[in-house]
């Protein structure tokens, strides 16, 4: 019996975790599995793939049902052509948003539990893919926080905003940044709105300001005052009489 070398080895496309997705991979092992019901039927396909750039072994299921199906007319003949459609997913994931969490995001839970607990899950939906869910959860956090300083939950996030700003909480021009936000979480909420990972990025850049000027930055800069000389009075020369 001799062994299979690499170049006789069966080639797909995949997702390497670590070059990236769509790369040429070598099937290492492969396993099917089917269901039928009379004329329904479901197959996946799953494969341990190899990547030969940077060696990395990871795994494919290749789905396919019966019932899935594209059709298309033949450029020439004319005549309809079908295709199954693939539901092919890999693992272990590779987070499409690798957003690095700031280094200070763990001194909020000493301040509001809550709120770590809410920020944490965003970045776990967001490392994840779930983009929709991350944009509901960035709005849920504003909600938290803004409660945090006393906002009242109940109103409006039009409302809440106007009185963050009445309060000195936000100036200006982070309320309008913030009405985008709150008005993002709710499109992907209600309707049917899905960020791109750019996108996305650019409301954690957001909501991230916001929780560093409530939670850190106020208590930085009173840290910061402590450590400074005092200012000294100029003396007041007294008036010859």
């Amino acid at each position: 019996m001799t062994a299979t070398t690499s170049s006789e080895k069966e080639k797909v496309r995949g997702h390497c975790p670590k070059c990236g997705p769509d790369r040429w991979a070598t099937v290492e092992g492969e396993f099917k599995k089917s269901e039928n019901e009379g004329e329904v039927w479901a197959a996946t396909t799953y494969r341990i793939l190899q990547c030969p750039a940077c060696e990395t072994v990871y795994c494919q299921s290749d789905f396919i049902f019966s019932e899935d199906i594209d059709y298309s007319e033949h450029p020439v003949t004319g005549e309809m052509e079908y295709a199954y459609n693939h539901k092919i997913e890999h693992w272990p994931h590779t987070p499409l948003n690798k957003r690095k969490k700031p280094h200070w995001l763990d001194k909020i839970l000493l301040v509001d539990e809550d709120v770590y607990s809410l920020i944490s899950s965003v970045y776990v939906a967001t490392e994840n893919d779930l983009s929709v869910l991350a944009a509901i959860g960035i709005r849920t956090v504003f909600d938290r926080t803004s409660e945090f300083v006393g906002i009242d939950p109940a109103k409006s996030f039009a409302a809440k905003l106007s009185e963050l700003v009445a309060v000195g909480k936000i100036g200006t021009d982070q309320r309008d940044i913030l009405d985008i936000l709150t008005d993002a979480g709710s499109a992907a909420a209600h309707r049917g709105w899905r960020p791109t990972p750019e996108e996305l990025d650019t409301m954690l850049e957001v909501i991230e300001s916001f929780l560093h000027n409530t939670f850190i930055l106020g208590e930085a800069a009173k840290k910061l005052k402590s450590r400074l000389p005092q200012r000294h009075k100029p003396l007041v020369k007294s008036k010859k009489t």
